[in-house]
């Protein structure tokens, strides 16, 4: 009967291992290294408190508080900590992400030099795509003549300026060059012309022109003039200046003991 009932009860069943979570090393690991928890299965007040201990772990071994050979850049744990800081759900990822760097580090896949460069790749990597520097500001600026590009503001995609220049003051771009305002000189189209940076049609010598910086630095220059509306393609920077390539012998017209200055204004649509 006993042999029997044995038999009725079956194999037992395998004993499940709980999830790792803390800082763990393997007796072969050359360092030990921090395991999230399982962060989906768990109650909202608690998951928050264990993303900042997660992220606290992570920096702690990441500024060499660990004494295990690895420490990122502190340029790179201070853009990783404005991230999270702001997007604390992105500790989630990273915190799993990190685990794998640093089990591969342990076991001699990668070098600590490579999870230190993956490091140095966050802060961009984290933002990739995103922008949180909308142009929101109407700006007053008077046009500089003796540069190529002044200022730079950042702007995000599918942003929408309005940029524009007084038309009443006068300046030229050469000893025998003629006047002109920030329509340029409408006798001397730019089109064609490599060494100005607005060369395309509507551009003009000496007008004032806009550059946008894309997030990949590749730059666009645009005729602008007396006024332009543009809209944002993706995320980046935008500058304005005068289409010329030699800025030492540029002047403002002056009579009188006046001297003439034109003003930009930069406002969004």
């Amino acid at each position: 009967m006993i042999f029997l009932l044995s038999l009725a009860c079956g194999p037992k069943e395998p004993v499940q291992k709980a999830p790792k979570v803390g800082w763990q090393q393997e007796e072969t690991w050359s360092l030990g290294c921090y395991f999230p928890p399982e962060y989906e299965k768990m109650l909202d007040i608690d998951r928050s408190e264990s993303r900042e201990i997660a992220m606290d772990s992570m920096m702690m071994q990441w500024k060499g508080q660990r004494a295990d050979g690895v420490q990122f850049d502190e340029k790179s744990i201070d853009g990783i900590e404005l991230v999270l800081l702001s997007q604390p759900d992105k500790i989630e990822q990273l915190s799993l992400e990190n685990l794998e760097k640093c089990k591969q580090v342990a076991t001699g896949v990668i070098s600590t030099g490579d999870w230190i460069s993956w490091g140095a790749s966050l802060p961009s990597t984290l933002t990739a795509g995103e922008c949180r520097r909308h142009f929101e500001d109407t700006v007053f600026d008077y046009l500089e003549i003796t540069v190529d590009f002044q200022n730079s503001f950042p702007i995000c995609k599918d942003d929408k300026i309005r940029i524009s220049g007084t038309v009443k003051d006068q300046y030229r771009i050469s000893d025998d060059g003629t006047w002109m305002n920030v329509d340029g000189d409408q006798n001397l189209p730019s089109l064609g012309k490599e060494n100005l940076p607005c060369n395309i049609e509507n551009c003009y010598d000496g007008m004032l022109i806009l550059k946008f910086t894309d997030e990949d630095g590749r730059d666009t220059v645009y005729p602008v003039g007396s006024e332009f509306i543009f809209k944002a393609p993706l995320n980046g920077v935008i500058t304005y200046g005068i289409n010329d390539d030699t800025f030492y012998d540029n002047i403002w017209y002056q009579a009188g003991g006046l001297i003439d200055h034109a003003s930009v204004e930069i406002s969004p649509r």
